[in-house]
């Protein structure tokens, strides 16, 4: 049986290596292109597996057909097959669910895609996916959508981007500021101690 594997999230000192050269007004396009890149990735196997959470579809990792779940089992007419269970192991626990930040998912794709060759709107489509929370758009922010792209707990996330170097780009600065405000009202919803970040980083 062939393994299903998901991109993984990305280190959160890269992330930081990425804003503080970014804050030197230094383009580290390797850092970029790999920060990007591994956001894209993740981006993919985070709608991929949402397809199987709530709409019970995979597609076959040997044909690439989706193959829809029958009596707790996915059959694939090449052959490749693997027990609902299993296949929910394979991504259980490795934040990647939670149908509010597809949405967010695919624009960083979109906003990827058209970003290529320009750095500065590669750096804007990154920091954009990373300041969005969960339900954002409802005004009932739960977790920051960061939490499914960046390896660490959901206090560390937020206190790394609490540090993100400020930038003089009007659209950064607004992506920072819209944080701001949906962290303060996710105060009144989350059970965790994020009250440990350093107001002042955030002036």
């Amino acid at each position: 049986m062939t393994d299903i594997r998901w991109a993984p999230r990305i280190h959160p000192e890269k992330i930081r290596q990425l804003y503080l050269d970014n804050s030197k007004g230094i383009v580290n396009h390797d850092l970029l292109s790999e920060v990007g890149i591994s956001f894209y990735a993740r981006a993919r196997s985070l709608i991929t597996i949402d397809r199987i959470h709530t709409k019970g579809i995979v597609e076959c990792p040997v044909c690439q057909t989706d193959v829809t779940v029958s009596e707790n089992r996915y059959i694939c007419r090449c052959g490749w097959n693997i027990d609902s269970k299993e296949l929910h192991q394979t991504y259980k626990g490795k934040q990647a669910t939670g149908a509010s930040m597809i949405e967010f998912a695919k624009q960083f794709i979109e906003d990827w895609n058209r970003a290529l060759g320009d750095s500065a709107k590669q750096m804007l489509a990154i920091d954009f996916l990373i300041h969005r929370f969960h339900w954002e758009m409802t005004n009932r922010p739960t977790r920051p959508v960061a939490v499914n792209f960046i390896d660490g707990t959901m206090t560390r996330i937020n206190e790394l981007i609490a540090e993100l170097a400020c930038s003089e780009d009007i659209r950064q600065q607004a992506n920072r500021q819209e944080w701001i405000k949906n962290k303060e009202l996710a105060y009144t919803i989350w059970n965790t101690d994020i009250h440990a970040i350093r107001q002042d980083s955030l002036e």
